[in-house]
């Protein structure tokens, strides 16, 4: 059941909130208390080091797993305890870590799938191909060629997915999940595993998911650089706590962060800051920030 936010809260701004999110697998707090907000048209970046918690936070959002306290807004309204297709049908879409993909299905029937959530046919009319069936049939066709095209496929429609290239094959990803029509699209790790040429192609697509199509998106990243680039506002969790929030020039030069990604150490501030003598030489977007490895996933 969904629950109205108060007209007179200055609400409108913000797409999704999730307010005191709290989610334990036995002894391990994956996500603790955790507020967070996604406004309106925003690119939002949540980064943190291996087992941070961030994609268990993402798949709370989507419905995947229930927390175990908190609640999650969504235009104005309450969407705790909805299953994830009806979430998606609310607006919300994601990709995943690893490539998902139906590989024996052509690149265009992965994208009719993700129409599906908007089409009203009951199974007397697909039966008897009404013509109900045959008009929502050719408008989701002519939309994933739409969005085909929007992604750099088009050529490629009729190639069963599994023989697409590792790079094509997250922008058929991101293709699909656009099908549903959603206002927010979360990305986990979109240029994981991709060479710099792919990853360009994708900070351009991200870019224009915004600015042609005007949604909002969140993502989870590794790749510093591209953080950096195209982030509004970057939040920082670390075993499963949001440490910091902020603009990405905030963000990259805050102490709980550096101590995040780099532990203690003498040079974690001067990686981030170099000194006077390399102020010529092209700077490090990244920021200076690795991964500090994990044993835990997410």
């Amino acid at each position: 059941m969904t629950q109205d936010l108060n007209d007179t809260q200055p609400y409108r701004r913000i797409l999704l909130r999730a307010v005191g999110m709290s989610k334990r697998f036995g002894a391990l707090a994956a996500v603790s208390n955790v507020d967070f907000d996604v406004p309106r048209h925003g690119i939002v970046s949540l980064i943190g080091p291996n087992g941070a918690g961030k994609t268990v936070f993402f798949n709370i959002l989507t419905g995947i797993v229930k927390p175990d306290s908190g609640d999650i807004w969504f235009n104005g309204k309450r969407i705790n305890g909805q299953r994830p297709d009806r979430i998606t049908h609310l607006g919300i879409a994601r990709t995943f870590q690893g490539i998902r993909l139906f590989k024996k299905m052509t690149v265009l029937d992965n994208v009719l799938v993700g129409n599906h959530t908007h089409l009203s046919r009951n199974l007397f009319e697909v039966v008897m191909r009404s013509m109900r069936v045959q008009d929502e049939e050719e408008v989701a066709r002519k939309r994933s060629f739409e969005l085909l095209d929007f992604v750099g496929l088009r050529a490629h429609a009729n190639t069963e997915a599994g023989d697409l290239p590792y790079g094509m094959g997250r922008r058929l990803e991101v293709a699909r999940a656009l099908a549903t029509s959603p206002q927010l699209l979360l990305l986990d790790e979109p240029t994981a595993g991709m060479n710099p040429s792919e990853t360009a192609g994708m900070v351009d697509l991200i870019s224009r998911l915004r600015r042609d199509l005007g949604l909002a998106v969140l993502l989870i990243e590794h790749d510093m650089k591209v953080v950096m680039r195209i982030s509004d506002r970057v939040s920082v969790m670390d075993y499963g706590i949001k440490i910091a929030e902020g603009s990405p020039d905030e963000v990259r030069r805050n102490s709980l962060v550096i101590e995040a990604y780099l532990g203690r150490s003498a040079n974690a501030e001067r990686e981030l800051n170099p000194p006077e003598a390399e102020a010529n030489q092209e700077p490090d977007t990244s920021g200076g920030l690795q991964m500090r490895p994990r044993t835990v996933t997410g």
